[in-house]
This record gives structure tokens, C-alpha cells and sequence, in this order.
């Protein structure tokens, strides 16, 4: 496993399993760890977003969770596995279970962070010590930052989209008495059991996000995106987005 700086960002790369026993030892040595996982659309948001480029940078570590990153890391010379975020939080579930860490979900619509909670209980034997919906106002948001305070939390999934999620965590980074925190994006959702996700054949191939298109036709707004990001990455110089 190797800690690598490309365009001031820190990714850890390598085999999966070192990258997530990597993360497991910084959480254990007591040290507050913001974990990012980053895919094509978010390195494209960090280009062109202040904020997003701020939070990007106060990160612990990101993690290559799209194969369109694992590819621009190869090309500037960094092999490294994909390590899908879906996953991480798995991992970290686990470990929950085994450390008895105290767990909290912020994110999703009405009661999906509520079932999430319970279907996580039931997978991990873990203690979610609290929940909140994604949807809520700035003026509420001091309020939540204590809500996670006052119930001893140890890990923090915060699954409110890009840039929402990560922006959240910067302004709240601070001010946050966990061992972790992680933004999850839709993960929130599957573990609920109210989105799916890709089948294997779509995971091995490096393609989740067409699948997510498919399921979900307004995600194809963000398409240029991703198509800028791969015309960037196989542009014959090499691979320094800009």
C-alpha cells in the first residue's frame, strides 16, 4: 500500500484489502480520519468547484473508487485496485461490529436513513446510535452537529451526494468528536434495500456508473462530465487534468 500525492490530492493505493487496513489503523490510533473516496464525476467537481477542491485537500486520504481514477493513476505510473466506497463502508461496518463503535447515518429522503439503520443492525450487530434524513436547512445544521456529539459517535456515514456531502463535512469537520467520517454518497440507499446495486458483470468491468445511468435516466446529465474526464485522461501527453 502507497501514500501518493497526485495534483494535491492524497490517494492511498495498492490492494484493496491494504488500502482498508490502512484506513483501519488510522481510526485505531485515535486520530480523527475524514475518508474520501473519489471516482471520475467528484475528480471533475474538485477541478472545477473551490469548495469541493478545498475539501478534497483537508481529507485524511482518498480512496480510488472509480475505475476512471484507477486509470488516471496508472497512467501517471501508481497500479492500484479500485475500492468502491460501497465496500469501504462495508469494511467499516465490520469493524464496528468488532470494535462496538457507535455508528451514525446522515443522509437520504424521509425514513431511508431509519431502515438503513435496522438492516444494518440486523447485517453487522452494530450500534447506530443515530439517523437523520440529507434534507435539512442550514439554520438545523448545528443542531445535528450535536445530536452526533451527544451520542458518542464513533463513525459518521454522510451520504448527501456531491458536492453536498463533502461540503457538510468541511464546514463540520472541526467541530465533529468521531473517529471517522465518510461521505457514501447512495450507499445509505442500497443498504436499505431501496436501490440496487450493480450486478457483478457491471462491477468487474468497471462500470457501476453506466448501471446507475440505466436505473436512473437523470443521472445521464452528468455524462459530459465523464466523458471530458476520459477524453482527459487518454489524451496522448498523459494525464494531467486541468
Amino acid at each position: 500500500m502507497n501514500i501518493v500525492q497526485l495534483q494535491n490530492i492524497t490517494f492511498l493505493t495498492g490492494k484493496k484489502l491494504d488500502i482498508l487496513e490502512h484506513i483501519k489503523e488510522c481510526i485505531q490510533q485515535d486520530k480523527k480520519v475524514w475518508i474520501m473516496t473519489v471516482n471520475a464525476l467528484m475528480f471533475m467537481e474538485y477541478l472545477k468547484n473551490d469548495i469541493y477542491t478545498q475539501a478534497i485537500k483537508k481529507a485524511s486520504f482518498s480512496v480510488p473508487d472509480g475505475i476512471g481514477v484507477v486509470k488516471y493513476l496508472k497512467k501517471n505510473g501508481y497500479k492500484t485496485d479500485r475500492c468502491p466506497g460501497i465496500e469501504t463502508m462495508d469494511f467499516l461496518c465490520k469493524l464496528a461490529s468488532h470494535k462496538k463503535y457507535n455508528v451514525y447515518l446522515l443522509g437520504s429522503r424521509g425514513d431511508t436513513a431509519s431502515i438503513a439503520a435496522q438492516k444494518l443492525i440486523g447485517k453487522y450487530g452494530i450500534t447506530v446510535a443515530g439517523f437523520h434524513d440529507g434534507y435539512f436547512s442550514s439554520s438545523e445544521e448545528a443542531d445535528i452537529v450535536k445530536d452526533i456529539n451527544s451520542k458518542n459517535t464513533d463513525l459518521v456515514f454522510v451520504g448527501m451526494g456531491i458536492p453536498k456531502q463533502e461540503e457538510f463535512i468541511l464546514r463540520n469537520f472541526d467541530y465533529l468528536n468521531v473517529k471517522a467520517i465518510m461521505g457514501v454518497g447512495g450507499s445509505i440507499d442500497v443498504f436499505a434495500g431501496q436501490v440496487k446495486r450493480a450486478p457483478i458483470f457491471f462491477q468487474k468491468l468497471g462500470m457501476e456508473w453506466l448501471f446507475r445511468m440505466l436505473e436512473d435516466p437523470k443521472r445521464f446529465k452528468k455524462l459530459p462530465d465523464l466523458i471530458n474526464f476520459y477524453i482527459k485522461v487518454y489524451l496522448p501527453r498523459g494525464g494531467v487534468l486541468k
